[in-house]
């Protein structure tokens, strides 16, 4: 069980400052201050600094924060873990991105509760930044993620490789007749929320083509991929998506895909889980029994 300094500690390097921090701990501004001199003292180093009223975290702060926060994290785990021992219940704490979600994780989610009657499952299904924040803060335990992460910080493996494709509606009239991608600036395009897989994937993809959004001549955020797709059907404008996102639509004929010459891309979508995990043999055990992932790819 960590100190309840150590966790004082980790709610100031969340709030970075002491009145919010006291405030979400229940506790005196002055009690929190002593406990973070107690750490100080402790450690030999300043955790600490301040420019006018602005507090950072020193160098000192920063790796403590990062080996402390590991610990807290493998802690809640253990706990969960503890837990299923005692009750003979399975848990399941996990993230998805939405489009993941929604469109890839019913049949092995399904398959996993058959064999597991009773199983504790919980499915956060949210943006890639909101994801990431719950696994660093032990909310979740691995996330399926589609967009961008920091790899230095997360250990991951292979779930599955997706086509990003453009697409419009059925009876979209574009302004030309597009053959690349540069001649899809003059159209309407629908983006999700900044934080999200597929606008970072795009983002991406357009700098590799030396474009960004404001080349297009017109831009329209919707941070529901089921509004967009909704959009796109009734010919308001183009987006970017997972073809398996909009398999249906496409073999309906309500979506069609845009056929370009100079954009042709393909995305891994990635089991992610905070370095360090003390507990990854379960992970990737889990990982093969639910997803039936070769664990033996795992890179960090």
């Amino acid at each position: 069980m960590l100190d309840h300094r150590v966790l004082t500690f980790l709610t100031v390097c969340e709030e970075m400052n002491y009145t919010k921090a006291a405030e979400r701990l229940h506790m005196t501004q002055p009690a929190i201050s002593q406990q973070i001199q107690y750490l100080e003292s402790y450690y030999q180093v300043k955790l600490f600094s301040f420019q006018g009223k602005k507090m950072s975290l020193t160098d000192a702060g920063k790796l403590l924060e990062q080996s402390l926060r590991y610990l807290h994290n493998n802690e809640i785990y253990l706990k969960k873990q503890l837990t299923h021992l005692s009750n003979k219940k399975e848990t399941l704490h996990f993230g998805s991105t939405l489009t993941v979600g929604e469109f890839l994780i019913a049949k092995p989610l399904t398959a996993f509760l058959k064999e597991h009657k009773g199983a504790d499952a919980s499915v956060t299904v949210a943006n890639t930044r909101h994801l990431l924040e719950l696994l660093d803060h032990g909310q979740i335990d691995f996330a399926i993620l589609e967009g961008e992460y920091p790899r230095n910080l997360y250990a991951h493996v292979p779930f599955l490789t997706e086509n990003f494709i453009p697409i419009c509606g059925k009876d979209y009239a574009f302004v030309k007749q597009p053959e690349v991608i540069n001649d899809l600036l003059e159209e309407c395009l629908f983006l999700r929320e900044p934080g999200s897989g597929t606008r970072s994937i795009l983002e991406q993809a357009l700098l590799d083509h030396q474009l960004s959004f404001q080349s297009f001549s017109n831009v329209i955020t919707i941070g529901n991929m089921h509004a967009i797709k909704e959009m796109v059907q009734e010919n308001c404008g183009i987006t970017f998506l997972y073809e398996s996102a909009v398999k249906e639509d496409l073999k309906q004929g309500t979506i069609r895909k845009i056929p370009l010459k100079d954009f042709s891309l393909q995305h891994e979508i990635s089991l992610v889980w905070k370095k360090d995990n003390l507990f990854e043999d379960a992970y990737t055990s889990l990982f093969r029994e639910l997803f039936h992932i070769d664990c033996a790819k795992t890179s960090s």
